[in-house]
């Protein structure tokens, strides 16, 4: 496989009144995520007027991210942690990272 990057973007929404608490499951789970080999950057974002709504930003080495078996692991674990604080089903997604240096026409 070549070296190509993956940016995967989770939206977790809160239950109502239980934002912090989902807040604090996060923060854990991005600790330990970003420890992972081949995870470039791992963020978390808070929305600034829905307290509910969180996203998870990540860019990963598509190979790593693949074969990794620790991630399932990791979110197995948020969902048992924090499933009764989420207000829906995790939304994921996948994108692939197009620099100038990987685009060719």
């Amino acid at each position: 496989m070549t070296n190509l990057k993956v940016r995967i973007l989770t939206r977790i929404m809160a239950h109502p009144e239980r934002e912090q608490e989902l807040k604090n499951a996060l923060v854990q789970f991005v600790k330990e995520r970003c420890q992972q080999v081949g995870c470039h950057s791992c963020e978390l974002l808070h929305h600034l007027t829905d307290a509910a709504q969180f996203i998870l930003v990540e860019e990963w080495d598509v190979e790593a991210r693949i074969r990794s078996e620790l991630d399932s692991q990791l979110f197995a674990r948020l969902g048992e942690a924090a499933a009764e604080l989420f207000i829906e089903p995790l939304q994921i997604h996948w994108y692939e990272v197009i620099t100038p240096q990987s685009h060719t026409d």
